[in-house]
């Protein structure tokens, strides 16, 4: 918990968090949480500016001693969930931050558990960039049970009270010191088996150690965590989605199963909001964001005029970060770590994009990108509605899913299945979607076909088992673009646009 200049602020711990029923965003309420976002004053969570002054209900814990041991100094910010207050060790005189959870909503169950959940989690951890749990307690007043959670007191403000204040976007370097603490303290609880599930600029403080801006992780109320010591049912039920729509990874808006990849998602909505101030979607109700994470390509960045440019590394680690498919974000947040360490060396740049294609490495074609003109970072233009047609000659639902399809669709680029060679030609569509399936040699013969009927016909290919020959094979053959299974509608997208406009 952090310490600052003593101004009140108001919880956001439940005002962006939303759980969604159905898992399809058909509705929308406020999720049971029992998380105080803190201000600056308290170094779990900081909160927006414009809170009141604590009224005389909320100054009754000031002056009381928890559980013998802990004075209540001060009250640092106050919540529908509870309170945080400064707080001094009777006997060593050491100053803490203590949350507390108000008894009418200590009683209901499953705000208990997911209180004290947030104590075991933040527990296992031990690390210089993840909060500090030092104590858990209760303690009766009037028969009423008051539960308390003594964490360190840190002297700082949250990130996102760093990205509203009004003050010029954040240099590179800072966004990329930041950034690397939060992938550390990330990597921590993965290596402890803890997904934090809520990962957002509220959740990470900016605290002042030794002379030094440390990010530190925080409120692990919503995280997933094998614990012994709680066999209740799972907090999050089946078809409830919950999270903070601007950072909920696609598999999360869907109420899927989510692992580390999930918070490496958020780590790239954060990583967004650090270079441009704001996450990639945002502005927009709860189930349009939602629709955005599961299906629209991320926006180019938006930098203010003048701003130094994003290296391109940097900007691949941040798309890579926001991938679609959970397989094809970065391995882990250690691996994570190390590129952006990569990308904001010159050095480690000059090898990875050589001036000279001569000088290329051997690799992937993703690997070998050339920087964007003039330092500027990807920006693709926006497609317009377009009909392309689809043959499949994999079973459907192998390569190409209606999640696929729907996302296409999202995307304004509509699929227009034909049964045949014939159909396709006869359909007059200029561009198509070839779903191959593992059979790159009918696919080859196909697109060879396709080429003596409809010569101005291009043609993207998705196959699976993708090596650099069978890869090859159907570039010869005619193929405009290649899409590895499994296949994922914002990868697809950029592909399609690319082919429609080589074909203007």
């Amino acid at each position: 918990m952090s310490a600052d200049d003593g101004a009140r602020r108001p919880p956001d711990g439940d005002a962006g968090r939303t759980v969604l029923k159905g898992g399809r965003g058909l509705g929308t309420r406020p999720a049971p949480d029992p998380h105080l976002s803190t201000g600056r004053l308290a170094g779990a969570e900081t909160l927006p500016s414009d809170v009141p002054e604590a009224g005389p209900s909320q100054r009754m814990g000031v002056g009381r001693v928890l559980g013998g041991k802990y004075n209540l100094v001060r009250l640092l910010g106050a919540g529908g969930m509870g309170e945080v207050y400064e707080a001094e060790h009777v006997l060593l005189g050491v100053p803490v931050a203590v949350k507390t959870m108000h008894p009418h909503i200590a009683m209901l169950p499953e705000s208990r558990r997911r209180f004290l959940r947030e104590a075991r989690a933040a527990s296992r951890l031990v690390h210089r960039n993840v909060v500090k749990v030092l104590d858990l307690g209760g303690d009766e007043d009037d028969g009423d049970e008051l539960i308390y959670l003594v964490m360190e007191l840190l002297k700082g403000q949250s990130l996102a009270a760093r990205l509203r204040a009004p003050r010029e976007l954040l240099g590179l370097a800072e966004a990329a010191a930041i950034f690397a603490g939060i992938l550390e303290g990330v990597g921590a609880a993965h290596a402890s088996g803890i997904v934090h599930r809520d990962l957002k600029p509220e959740n990470v403080l900016l605290a002042e150690q030794d002379g030094e801006l440390v990010a530190k992780v925080v409120d692990f109320g919503l995280a997933h965590l094998d614990d012994p010591l709680d066999a209740g049912p799972t907090l999050t039920s089946k078809d409830m989605v919950a999270g903070t729509p601007e950072y909920m990874s696609p598999e999360q808006c869907r109420s899927l199963v989510v692992g580390p990849s999930s918070d490496l998602y958020a780590c790239g909505c954060i990583l967004t909001s650090l270079l441009q101030g704001t996450p990639p979607f945002c502005g927009l109700p709860a189930v349009e964001l939602m629709a955005m994470h599961m299906f629209s390509i991320p926006p180019p960045l938006i930098r203010p005029p003048g701003a130094p440019p994003v290296p391109p590394l940097l900007e691949r680690l941040r798309l890579d970060l926001l991938s679609k498919l959970p397989e094809r974000r970065p391995e882990s947040a250690a691996a994570a770590r190390a590129r952006l360490d990569e990308a904001m060396s010159r050095e480690a740049e000059a090898r990875r994009l050589p001036e000279r294609k001569a000088d290329e490495p051997l690799g992937g074609r993703g690997e070998r990108a050339q920087p964007w003109p003039d330092g500027e970072t990807a920006r693709l233009a926006p497609v317009p509605e377009h009909a392309v047609a689809l043959l499949r000659l994999a079973p459907a639902g192998q390569g190409l899913s209606e999640a696929c399809e729907i996302g296409l669709d999202a995307q304004r680029i509509h699929l227009a299945e034909v049964p045949d060679a014939a159909a396709l030609v006869a359909s007059g569509l200029g561009v198509a979607v070839i779903d191959a399936g593992a059979d790159v040699d009918a696919a080859c013969a196909l697109l060879e076909a396709l080429g003596r009927a409809a010569p101005g016909l291009r043609a993207v290919v998705c196959a699976a088992g993708l090596s650099s020959d069978r890869m090859n094979a159907l570039v010869a053959a005619g193929a405009a673009d290649v899409a590895r299974y499994p296949v994922a509608p914002d990868v697809l997208s950029r592909k399609i646009a690319r082919v429609v406009r080589r074909g203007r």
